[in-house]
């Protein structure tokens, strides 16, 4: 009787340890997010070896989230379309005049596999909505293996179990964009290469899925828009670009790189296969420009100083109705002798023109990759470019002081608007922001001035409109009491800009008052302000 009491109670206390075990590991399951696989696939044989030719490896990474499983054969197939896309920028490289070159993988001997760092979310799909969370956890798995890291650029592909080869669509559900050196796409199930010009709604699918993966890849190793000119993008040689609409292009119908997209990549860290340093921070400074229209070509010279080398120069032709720049008009050439550049911009080349609005953006790529933009305004009129943003001879300011202004922002006051820096810039309010109309009023020192029209220049920080006016209109004072109104006037996004007052106007005083802005919002922005 005692042995059954005893064993009863061994039983009991087994039972008991085993239950807190269970409570104590769905607790440990609870409290901590599921971390990152440490790596690595294997093939029959052991695990597999990579290496590469190149010094910097673009960083290959596969997210897949709590309730999403890796798609079969995930590692072949991606490894495939890399690899071949490793072969179609080599080709446009070589193309290019800039050798037999292309982004480096981490690849096995018989170059069929690349490194693939496998990543586990610890939540369902629908919290990797936006590139955060994600990008929180692939830093995590890196500064846990700091040695797997091989470059500054990484792509991203997130799982997704539905199967858009049969017609379902995913939406963007997960990040499908490129963000700095980071890049994001996805993988879904039977996603090959082998699909790319095919019939059918699967070959379509590949082609965007496939083509939109490289897309953001481009993006991901310093890539902005750019489309085809007129004379390439009905060339069976060349058609669309990939940074363009090349999304739906590649691999069904002619797609390419541009020589701008060459010149970029050229000094991109995973294209090197020498120990450098990338990505310092550079300045450059367009010094004069003259620009013109002759024999049906748009014509601009001029000269520039930077503080890092500068391999090639890019006149990028930006329409006003596409500032994302799908569909710009790129030409790259090389700097002249002294820090000089020149180009002919064949009108003919131009896709769109009618009467429309363009920024040209003077694009230097400099040897450590890093780039630098200064934009300049101009427009088509029936077809044909008004092209008026060459040198002005500018007033000296000597004196000239912000005597009212509507709003500012602490740090972003209307004096920024005369120091002379070309990176500092007035701001109305944003902590407690108020509508339009804005303004800014300059006393021009102790005497009367003689202009012939003002300039200023928009703020060139961000990407996007933030403050950018639109509709404003200028008006004049020799008192500051009585004010007398020159014109109204439309401003452009980007660049420094001129507006002819029609005729020399003598004054002391100067008004500057906004109405709208490009953002359609409550804010006014400017870095400089001069007259001419």
């Amino acid at each position: 009787m005692m042995l059954n009491k005893s064993v009863k109670l061994i039983k009991s206390t087994y039972l008991l340890l085993i239950l807190i075990g269970f409570l104590g590991a769905c607790s440990k399951t609870t409290d901590n997010p599921v971390k990152p696989d440490p790596e690595p696939p294997v093939e029959p044989g052991g695990e597999i070896t990579y290496s590469s030719d190149y010094k910097y490896n673009l960083n290959v990474i596969y997210f897949v989230p709590k309730n999403v499983t890796p798609n079969p054969d995930y590692e072949e197939r991606l490894s495939k379309i890399l690899i071949e896309g490793q072969n179609f920028f080599s080709k446009w490289m070589k193309h290019w005049g800039f050798g037999d070159k292309t982004y480096g993988l981490l690849k096995n001997k018989e170059n069929t596999r690349i490194k693939i760092h496998l990543i586990r979310g610890p939540e369902d799909a629908i919290a990797y909505s936006t590139n955060k969370p994600i990008e929180e956890l692939v830093n995590k798995y890196f500064q846990d293996n700091p040695s797997a890291k091989t470059s500054d650029h990484f792509l991203i592909l997130t799982a997704t179990n539905k199967k858009l080869d049969q017609g379902e669509e995913i939406g963007h559900e997960v990040p499908f964009y490129g963000v700095g050196r980071t890049c994001y796409a996805l993988d879904y199930p039977g996603m090959k290469q082998e699909n790319l010009g095919k019939e059918g709604n699967i070959s379509y699918k590949a082609t965007v899925y496939i083509g939109g993966l490289l897309h953001e890849m481009g993006h991901g190793i310093n890539l902005p828009h750019n489309g085809p000119s007129a004379s390439k993008v009905n060339d069976p040689q060349f058609g669309m670009t990939l940074m363009g609409n090349g999304n739906s292009t590649y691999g069904r119908t002619p797609t390419y790189l541009s020589y701008f997209d060459a010149a970029i990549l050229n000094n991109c860290q995973v294209f090197s296969k020498e120990a450098k340093t990338f990505y310092e921070p550079v300045t450059a400074k367009v010094n004069t420009i003259q620009a013109k229209v002759e024999n049906n070509e748009i014509i601009v010279n001029g000269t520039y100083t930077a503080s890092n080398t500068v391999k090639h120069i890019t006149f990028k032709n930006i329409l006003a109705e596409d500032a994302l720049g799908y569909r710009s008009i790129t030409f790259t050439t090389v700097p002249g002798a002294g820090n000089t550049f020149s180009v002919k911009m064949p009108v003919s080349e131009f896709r769109t023109k009618a009467n429309m609005g363009y920024t040209l953006e003077i694009f230097f790529h400099h040897e450590n990759g890093s780039k630098t933009s200064i934009f300049y305004p101009y427009q088509f009129v029936n077809d044909q470019p008004v092209v008026d943003f060459g040198d002005r001879t500018m007033l000296a300011r000597t004196d000239w002081e912000v005597v009212g202004f509507s709003s500012q922002q602490a740090g972003f006051d209307p004096a920024k608007m005369l120091d002379g820096n070309d990176n500092t810039y007035w701001h109305t309010s944003w902590t407690t922001p108020t509508p339009h109309p804005h303004y800014v009023t300059i006393r021009t020192g102790g005497a009367a001035v003689t202009a012939q029209g003002l300039s200023y220049l928009t703020r060139h920080d961000n990407s996007g409109n933030g403050g950018k006016i639109k509709d404003f209109k200028i008006e004049i004072s020799n008192d500051g009491n009585t004010w007398t109104k020159v014109a109204d006037y439309v401003g452009h996004l980007n660049g420094r800009q001129y507006y002819s007052f029609n005729g020399a106007k003598t004054f002391q005083y100067i008004k500057l008052t906004t109405s709208s802005d490009y953002e359609g919002k409550t804010h006014a922005t400017i870095a400089e302000l001069n007259l001419y």
